[in-house]
């Protein structure tokens, strides 16, 4: 049997993880957060689920949100003088959306948490995802005529998937897909090759980086 859980259609991907900050003003989820501020801290959570292409955030929500989403864990709560809620979460875990219910305010769903496999040669993996980012690092460093830096990246193959994914600043469907990748392997090779791509194309067109990175760190859960 699956799990309710309140869900927050947005216009980005969130990965386990991984820091995200919200500035919520429409009714609906305001409605979401004061059922938040209700529970005990360690119970506010939502999940975060992406708007497909073509369609605008609070469209449809329930045939243009994507099925694979992230759970977010409700760090701090400021509730502004103008009604509007300024949050800070966290990714914790994926989730697949199996049923979807409006009849609440706001968009609740019934969902099956994701397991993380490792896959095949997972380190291997790793190093070569490091090595596509230190390649794409260093070519946007190039362009921009100063040294990028980065927060210190994970060791740990799982948690390094999702902060380079989280990190680049690619099409959205790119990351839709990386959030979804079956294991740790596969997802890490994805990235390898996503940054390979951004990196032949920063070679070919140096005056337009498709890219950048994010800087946010890494937030162990």
């Amino acid at each position: 049997m699956g799990h309710p859980l309140p869900l927050f259609p947005l216009g980005t991907v969130l990965f386990p993880g991984m820091p995200l900050s919200l500035l919520v003003f429409e009714d609906r989820y305001r409605q979401l957060v004061a059922d938040l501020l209700a529970r005990p801290e360690d119970e506010r959570a939502f999940g975060v689920v992406a708007i497909r292409d073509g369609y605008e955030v609070g469209d449809m929500a329930v045939h243009s949100a994507h099925r694979i989403g992230c759970e977010a864990t409700v760090e701090t709560i400021e509730h502004r003088p103008d009604g509007r809620f300024e949050l800070e979460v966290v990714g914790r875990r994926r989730f697949r959306v199996d049923g979807m219910d409006e009849e609440r305010a706001y968009l609740t769903g019934d969902v099956t948490w994701f397991d993380e496999p490792a896959g095949d040669h997972p380190e291997t993996a790793c190093l070569q995802a490091l090595a596509a980012f230190e390649a794409y690092r260093s070519r946007l460093s190039d362009i921009r005529g100063a040294e990028l830096r980065v927060d210190e990246l994970p060791t740990q193959p799982l948690s390094l998937s999702y902060a380079l994914a989280a990190g680049g600043l690619f099409m959205l469907a790119d990351r839709q897909a990386l959030l979804e990748a079956a294991d740790v392997t596969s997802r890490l090779t994805a990235l390898a090759g996503l940054l390979r791509s951004e990196t032949a194309a920063m070679t070919a067109l140096p005056s337009l980086p498709a890219t950048d990175v994010v800087r946010t760190g890494w937030s162990p859960n």
